[in-house]
């Protein structure tokens, strides 16, 4: 169904106001029925603009072009606009008035699937599937048991969570690679244009000192195959991006990857925190233990977690406590707070917040490593840098002082 704005004649009236029906025509029959004659019937304006349907074209780009941060805003709004007694489907109309783009038609196609009699979670399913199905299961739960603002309050702070980590990583990340970035422009304007012109004034390269001739052959390789310094690692990720999807060989890679120096823990760090902290608010929520692992276990980009978690719940699936789950996996090793926090949360009752403990340490956890390596990144990028400077000024002037013992 979908809203009309109408204008028609009424008795000798001229008369305004909204009607529903599936269609523009549809509305016109509507009208006429009730003995109006219509002049226009256009699709309602919302907060000044108007929406159309999405077609498939649009629904495909639509998971690539709505932000996360987008998402959590409206969750946000729509959980303020829930806990204000607002309708489902007047709460959803209201947030796609927020909203832009295919967000916004996306939040109207769910508000209108719902006044035609479908539940919330599968009008978002079909609507904004995009948005996961961690959340999806969390507001069918919601929907389920007339707890939705709470439901969506729980999306939120998962949210949240999630979108501190993943700032925690690319605030460490960004100033070395703007320094490498810099280091590399600098490096190349040297090799394809300063030393070019010192080589010239050179003379004889045989004459030349050792170290002076290989700054000459590096500038040579810069100038013709220097693309390889920005294609090869754009490569090298693509590569692995792309093995990662292949059976047995993702799940190697992102093993491996848990165990490099230095930045393996950022991985095992980050990944415990989502972990223990999205299943105390599954177990906090209402949904099973069993149910938890499942939707936990489809939102994890690890595939060895991933692994590992299946694990977890067919061990709870057999009859086994969760806590004996978690130390025959590797989670025991990756996580070793969690299995006795969790046994100590079965015998108590407080399962969620034993798990939310172990999940704020490992945060904090992840925020002091991230630290750590700036500051190990930082003094090691400078001894790069450095050292480049270095090397290029120590081959320029000794092969100007072979050249001045040549002349003498």
């Amino acid at each position: 169904m979908t809203r009309f704005k109408y204008i028609a004649f009424h008795a000798g009236r001229k008369v305004s106001d909204f009607i529903e029906a599936d269609d523009a025509q549809a509305a016109r029959v509507t009208l006429r029925e009730r003995g109006l004659t219509p002049v226009s019937v256009e699709p309602a304006p919302l907060r000044g603009k108007t929406l159309r349907p999405r077609n498939a074209f649009d629904r495909a780009l639509s998971r690539w072009l709505i932000s996360q941060s987008s998402i959590e805003q409206t969750f946000m709004q729509l959980v303020v606009l829930l806990r204000g007694d607002v309708a489902v489907v007047e709460a959803f109309e209201t947030a796609a008035g927020l909203a832009k783009g295919y967000l916004a038609q996306a939040l109207w196609e769910t508000a209108q699937a719902v006044r035609g009699g479908a539940s919330l979670a599968k009008a978002m399913r079909a609507a904004m599937p995009w948005v996961g199905e961690l959340y999806l299961g969390l507001i069918a739960v919601g929907e389920a048991n007339g707890a939705l603002p709470r439901m969506f309050s729980y999306c939120v702070g998962l949210m949240e969570n999630r979108r501190k980590l993943r700032n925690e990583i690319i605030r460490a990340l960004t100033y070395p690679a703007i320094v490498v970035l810099m280091g590399l422009g600098v490096g190349y304007y040297v090799s394809t244009v300063a030393i070019p012109q010192i080589a010239s004034v050179m003379g004889n390269p045989d004459a030349l000192p050792p170290i002076t001739r290989s700054l000459l052959t590096t500038s040579d390789w810069v100038k013709t195959q220097g693309y390889w310094l920005i294609l090869g690692p754009v490569l090298f990720g693509v590569t692995v991006a792309v093995l990662r999807h292949v059976p047995g060989v993702g799940l190697a890679l992102d093993r491996v990857g848990l165990s490099i120096p230095l930045f393996g823990k950022v991985g095992r760090f980050s990944g415990n925190a989502l972990f223990n902290q999205t299943l105390a608010i599954l177990l906090e929520s209402g949904i099973s233990v069993i149910e938890s692992l499942a939707l936990i276990r489809g939102t994890l980009s690890n595939a060895f977690y991933r692994r590992q978690i299946a694990a977890v719940r067919a061990s709870v699936l057999a009859g086994k406590p969760l806590s004996e789950g978690i130390a025959a996996s590797a989670l025991n090793h990756l996580s070793p707070l969690s299995k006795a926090l969790v046994r100590v949360g079965e015998s108590s009752g407080n399962l969620a917040d034993g798990l939310r403990y172990v999940g704020d340490f490992y945060a904090q956890a992840l925020a002091r490593r991230l630290d750590l390596l700036g500051k190990l990144v930082e003094p090691a990028l400078v001894v790069v840098v450095g050292g480049m400077v270095a090397y290029v000024y120590i081959a320029f002037f000794m092969g100007m002082a072979a050249m001045n013992a040549t002349a003498g």
